[in-house]
Order: C-alpha cells, then sequence, then structure tokens
C-alpha cells in the first residue's frame, strides 16, 4: 500500500466518523419533529404503486438529491445515505479510498420512479459522493413504470397516499378511460370520498337510463358531467394559489361537500363557478378569526381544506366576474325576492314585473329564481298567491325556479341572495330590499321601477367621482356593449380631480369600444337629487346607473350614498340600477 493510498483511507475513515455522527443527530432530530429519516424501500414502493412496465434508459447523469431509496440496503443509511453501521466502516473506507473522487469510479447501477432514483449497486458510492458535496452521478438507469405517480419528496406517508391512488386507479380504471387525470391528494384517506361521489353518480345514470352500468364507465361518465366542471371553475379563478400545499382533487373533495350541504339548506342548484366563489368567500370570512390551537391540530387529521397560508384577499363582485364579462353573459343568475304577506296586503307581485322580469332574464340568458319570503306558515290565500306564481313561470323558454322560505327575510334574502349575480325587486319591494343588499350582499340591485319597458334603451350612468372606477363603470359598459344600450354619464364631484377623472372613464369605455357622451358635473349637495331626477326625465331615459356603497365599509359617505339613492328610487318612475 504506498502513501497516498494510506493517505486517502485515513482521510476517509474520518469522513466515515463524522458522517456516523452526523447519522445519529439526524435520528434523534427525527424523532423529536416526527419527519421520517429512513431510505424508502424498492420493494415496499413497488408494491404500493403497482409496476405497469420498465425499460433501459442507458447510462446518464443523475442528481444525488434525487436517490432517496435502495433495493437491499435502504435500512443501512439515513435518508439523506449517512452510514447507520459501525461495522460497515471497513467497505465504507475501502469503496472512498479506491479513487481520489468517487466520480472516477464505474456507474452505479439505480431504478428510476418517476423522478426519484433507488439503488440496486453503488450505495457506498451514493454515501461517500454526498460527502464529497458532489452533485451528479453517472448511472445506469431502468425507469420503472408505475400505475400512480411516486409523490415528490416521498415519505411512508405520502407512500400510503399513493398506495390509495393506485387502488382507486385499478378500481375505476380512470387511468385507461382519462388518461389525462390528474387526481393526487395530500391527505390520506381522501379517496374513498372519490369512490363514494362516483357510486352515487353510478347510482344516479342507473336510475336513469334503467340498465346497469360498468364501475369504469359510470368513473369515467362522474369525471366528465362532476369533477371537471368544479376543477375548471378552481383553475379560472386561481384559488389553490391561496392553499399551499393542496390539490386541485383535494379542493374538490372539499368544496363537494360543502356545495352540497349548501344546496341542501338553500334548496337550490349551486352552479360550479358560484360555489368557488361564494364557498371560498365563507372560508375567507371564517380565516379572519384564527381558531384555538387545539383545533388547528385537529384539522392536521381531518379531511378538510387547509389552513391558509396567507389570507385569502376579498374579491369584488365584478372581480369574480370579470372572465365571464367577457367570454359569457354578466349575469348568469337572477333573483327576484318576493315578500308575501297577507294581513299587510302581500301577494305575488304584478304580472307586468313578472313579464319584464322574464324579458331580463331571457335577453342575458340567465336562470331565473323566485324567492317567495314568508316571516310565517303560508295562510290559504297566501298560499294560492304562490300557486299563482308558479304558475305564471311554468313552461318558460327561460330556466327558472321557484322557492319558498318562512323566517326573517332579510336572512334568507342574504343567503340566497349571495348564489346570484344580479338582485330584482318591483317598486313595493325596493324599500325593504335596498339596506339589506346594498350593506350585506354586495350584489348589484335592479329595480323594475313603474314604466312598462322590458328591456332599456338609453341609460344615464350617475358616476360620484370620489370613487374613480367602480362597478357601476363596468357595468354600464357591459350593458353598451352586449344590450346596445346608449350611454350617458353624469359625473357627481365636489370639483376635485373631475377632468382626470372623466378622462380615465372615457379610455375604459372606449377600450370596450362604447361612446358615450359626458354630461357637466354636478355637486353631491342637497339639491343633487332634484338634478339627477330632472336630468333623467328631461334627457328621456329609461334607466338610471347609481354608484353604491363601498364594499364593506360603514362610513358617513356610504350613509349619505345609500341616503340619496333611496330619495332617488321613491321618485324616479323607471329601472335603476345599484351598484357596489
Amino acid at each position: 500500500m504506498n502513501a497516498g493510498t494510506e493517505y486517502r483511507r485515513a482521510l476517509v475513515s474520518n469522513q466515515f466518523h463524522r458522517a456516523r455522527r452526523r447519522a445519529a443527530l439526524e435520528a434523534l432530530l427525527a424523532r423529536v419533529s416526527g419527519r421520517p429519516a429512513d431510505l424508502l424501500s424498492f420493494a415496499e414502493v413497488i408494491d404500493k404503486l403497482g409496476v405497469s412496465g420498465q425499460s433501459s434508459l442507458g447510462v446518464q447523469q443523475i442528481p444525488i438529491d434525487a436517490i432517496i431509496g435502495s433495493v437491499g440496503r435502504y435500512q443501512d443509511f439515513s435518508r439523506t445515505f449517512l452510514p447507520r453501521l459501525e461495522n460497515d466502516e471497513d467497505r465504507w473506507v475501502r469503496v472512498g479510498a479506491a479513487a481520489e473522487s468517487i466520480a472516477q469510479l464505474p456507474p452505479i447501477e439505480v431504478y428510476k420512479v418517476g423522478d426519484s432514483y433507488f439503488v440496486l449497486d453503488g450505495n457506498h458510492r451514493v454515501s461517500i459522493a454526498r460527502q464529497q458535496k458532489l452533485r451528479f452521478l453517472d448511472a445506469a438507469v431502468v425507469e420503472v413504470r408505475t400505475r400512480a405517480p411516486l409523490p415528490p419528496g416521498a415519505n411512508p406517508e405520502s407512500l400510503i397516499i399513493a398506495a390509495e391512488h393506485a387502488a382507486f386507479l385499478a378500481h375505476t380504471r380512470l387511468d385507461h378511460t382519462r388518461p389525462a387525470a390528474d387526481l393526487q391528494v395530500s391527505v390520506a384517506g381522501q379517496y374513498r370520498h372519490l369512490e363514494s361521489h362516483i357510486e352515487a353518480y353510478r347510482f344516479v345514470l342507473e336510475s336513469g337510463e334503467a340498465r346497469d352500468i360498468p364501475l369504469d364507465e359510470a368513473a369515467g361518465r362522474w369525471y366528465d358531467d362532476l369533477y371537471l366542471p368544479l376543477v375548471q371553475a378552481i383553475r379560472e379563478q386561481g384559488i389553490l394559489r391561496y392553499f399551499p400545499g393542496r390539490s386541485e382533487t383535494d379542493f374538490f373533495i372539499w368544496l363537494a361537500r360543502h356545495r352540497a350541504e349548501l344546496q341542501n339548506e338553500l334548496g337550490t342548484t349551486i352552479p360550479p363557478a358560484v360555489a368557488v366563489s361564494r364557498l371560498a368567500e365563507r372560508v375567507r370570512e371564517t380565516a379572519e378569526v384564527p381558531p384555538p390551537l387545539a383545533t388547528r391540530l385537529r384539522r392536521l387529521t381531518r379531511l378538510t381544506a387547509p389552513e391558509n397560508a396567507g389570507r385569502l384577499p376579498a374579491r369584488t363582485w365584478a372581480q369574480e366576474r370579470t372572465l365571464d364579462r367577457y367570454s359569457d353573459h354578466l349575469f348568469s343568475n337572477m333573483l327576484f325576492p318576493v315578500r308575501i304577506d297577507e294581513a299587510g296586503g302581500r301577494y305575488a307581485p304584478p304580472a307586468e314585473s313578472v313579464a319584464r322580469l322574464l324579458a331580463l332574464s331571457r335577453a342575458e340568458g340567465a336562470t331565473l329564481c323566485l324567492l317567495c319570503l314568508l316571516d310565517h306558515p303560508p295562510t290559504p290565500g297566501e298560499s294560492a298567491a304562490i300557486d299563482a306564481l308558479r304558475q305564471t313561470i311554468a313552461g318558460r323558454p327561460a330556466p327558472c325556479e321557484l322557492l319558498i322560505r318562512i323566517g326573517d327575510p332579510d336572512h334568507w334574502t342574504k343567503e340566497v341572495g349571495l348564489l346570484h349575480d344580479l338582485i330584482v325587486v318591483d317598486t313595493a319591494m325596493a324599500g325593504d330590499a335596498l339596506p339589506v343588499i346594498l350593506r350585506g350582499l354586495a350584489r348589484p340591485l335592479l329595480v323594475l321601477g313603474d314604466a312598462p319597458v322590458e328591456l332599456p334603451r338609453r341609460a344615464l350612468l350617475v358616476h360620484d367621482t370620489r370613487r374613480p372606477l367602480d362597478e357601476a363603470i363596468f357595468i354600464a359598459a357591459y350593458l353598451a356593449e352586449r344590450w346596445g344600450v346608449a350611454l350617458t354619464v353624469l359625473p357627481l364631484s365636489n370639483g376635485r380631480n373631475t377632468h382626470e377623472i372623466a378622462a380615465h372613464i372615457s379610455d375604459y369605455l372606449a377600450l370596450h369600444e362604447v361612446a358615450a357622451a359626458f354630461l357637466d358635473p354636478i355637486r353631491p349637495d342637497a339639491r343633487a337629487v332634484d338634478r339627477i331626477i330632472a336630468t333623467g326625465l328631461g334627457g328621456g331615459y329609461d334607466l338610471l346607473i347609481m354608484t353604491g356603497p363601498a364594499r364593506g365599509q360603514r362610513t358617513n359617505y356610504n350613509q349619505q350614498l345609500t341616503a340619496m339613492n333611496g330619495a332617488i328610487l321613491q321618485r324616479w318612475p323607471h329601472a335603476a340600477l345599484i351598484a357596489t
């Protein structure tokens, strides 16, 4: 043995003892933190994931950090390939002293599963290479294809999830019928919920088609009809960026359960996009107050949406509807709340109001919901009025539904209104609905007015310049572009930045190819209501669009704005739309 080899052996022996001490410390930290420090067993991984094929990829450089397991020596080294056995010193030192750098030795042999590698031959070379701070090693690679993918950074829990995933795919055959489907989850036990969803949908299909449906067919149709629409809504609204570490399938399971609960509570069908935005809004509201520690710890083991890494920001109705404003219709769901009270002389709304409402929903391609509100069980006379209203909408070409809710009318208006894009009321209902909708719902409110005009043709936008660009302008541009409404802007201004804001509004409208006339501004003083009414009536406008109070704020400005809107509605005979 020459002096150079003797020196390398001494150096490698010293590295071995340092690595052994680090391995002992790593094992202690693993016990304290609960994080695994073991290499994965290749046989166990393959057994859980299921092999679908393999092929040789030849010799190539592989990243050492991606080596997470071993075929036969997974108990002899830690997760970072630190040596665990004292009696392994001689072989460790022999391999390490065989060359100045471990990279000079023959390639190791590995199995590749996903983006991870398992050592078949060369465990000591990998261990020494990590001590030498090497990043890559030459390896003869055999790729093993599995039915379920191996999660990045796999650990025992993720292997359990992967095994459940493989069993789910074997049961449903979705990897064959829908090969592009990505149904990975981040919490064990989720796949039994998906299997329950599929079985329930299979029952519905078999009942409707009066035949036995194979499970793989039912699973494929479930994926197309139920899973994808909800997941597409999740993608479009970018919800997952507020739930780091969770997958689309995680959120689908959580949303599907809460959507079903909400539909049962409200007695109405909730479209996927509406479910995502409204339920995410509830998540944000409940996240305002942090739960106690015990609750947070319990949630770690429950199948619920994860705690927010960051606060889910409030989104205005216009932000929620921006995509549909360009690709579809802005008002996909309209709600018409109706107070029914025989003692107070309140029955179903006039037939003309219902006819105008049906014309609006038909023009917008919207689903119309008539919400009958009572604070007591209906009397025979009230039941007859509700039946007559049901007959009025029966057989109409526009999709319509009628709901009956008994209890606090304000509560049910808010609960059901949250699921709709436009709240429509007649003049008799406007006084009751205005404060509830503008303060509690943050939804546009359309008051039909008394004049028998089905669809507006000339609109006067009364824009408060203290709010530079708001939902009133957003809606006005849409109505002008889609409905062909001629638009005139009447600035409500105290004189500051009026021309600059008017220029911004003009640029926004021009971007949407909307031309609008601009009138001289009026001041928001005691005479503003008279001037707005006079301008609207004198100009022959059949729709008034007004700025509503700012969302979620209770200020003197908001109170004044609500009071001014109420005063205008008392005198304005035509339709009026108040944005938030």
